[in-house]
């Protein structure tokens, strides 16, 4: 096979992986490799004992990851027919030379410019960032940052957006959460559940129904979204509410969200 070392071969290897690594156990990467180059030998000594298929052994010493199973085959073997196991160690992704490629003074004046636009338009970071990539204020573009991700570290490590937050805390002691003087006024929402961050098999979605005043909720689970799914779980909770004596006056949700499933309400 050709991601498994031949049987012949696999003695020999073992014994120079072996060596190799206690040559390099004061390497910074010696644990990480050890626990790659050791899943491959024990999967290609058992591929032969047992009676298995390859997938089986992937995941069961690689965790079901096949691209990281095939990605270490390959390095292994090249570095053990070339004669150079060097070629496993892994090597750091930190640049070696680090270029700055803005100035501490264009820093400073798209902050600067940012809080006098937060303060005189009431506007975000997202916005303000669209409007200097097209060139709406007098700041050069090579002076912005090209990755949004780099803009919101320059605003958020600023000293005034400290005391932005702090501005922010004060004005809600102040101020009491919206409430409503109604039962029967609702809000619905769609949600997601995927594999990677719930014990579930597949992807499901919730219609969640919740009435304002008395934050009563029901919520009603379905395999895709779509226009049926949602008049359906509309009507249940029709259903629901008015079996505890709720009568729905009013259904609000996010208008883009109806638009995509064509569902008005009048």
């Amino acid at each position: 096979m050709k991601y498994i070392i031949s049987q012949a071969d696999l003695a020999d290897l073992k014994a120079k992986i072996q060596s190799w690594l206690s040559a390099n156990c004061r390497n910074p990467y010696y644990y990480k490799t050890k626990k790659r180059l050791t899943a491959y030998l024990n999967l290609c000594t058992y591929f032969y004992i047992e009676e298995t298929t390859l997938t089986k052994l992937i995941k069961k010493y690689f965790k079901n990851a096949t691209k990281t199973f095939y990605r270490w085959a390959q390095k292994i073997m090249t570095a053990y027919y070339s004669d150079n196991l060097d070629l496993l160690l892994f090597k750091t992704t930190k640049p070696q030379n680090i270029n700055y490629q803005y100035s501490l003074n264009s820093r400073k004046k798209v902050c600067d410019l940012y809080f006098d636009y937060k303060n005189l338009q009431a506007g975000g970071m997202w916005s303000l960032f669209n409007n200097l990539k097209i060139g709406f204020h007098a700041v050069k573009n090579s002076e912005v940052p090209k990755n949004i991700k780099t803009f919101y570290r320059w605003i958020k490590s600023d000293p005034r957006w400290k005391e932005l937050k702090q501005q922010i805390k004060q004005t809600k002691r102040h101020f009491k959460r919206y409430e409503v003087s109604d039962i029967g006024l609702l809000q619905m929402d769609a949600k997601i559940i995927t594999p990677s961050n719930f014990p579930v098999d597949k992807k499901y979605y919730i219609y969640d129904f919740i009435d304002e005043m008395t934050r009563i909720v029901f919520g009603y689970v379905y395999d895709s979204l779509g226009t049926n799914n949602a008049i359906n779980a509309t009507r249940r909770a029709m259903k629901d509410f008015g079996e505890l004596g709720i009568i729905i006056k009013r259904l609000r949700t996010e208008p883009s969200y109806w638009q995509r499933s064509r569902i008005y309400y009048y």
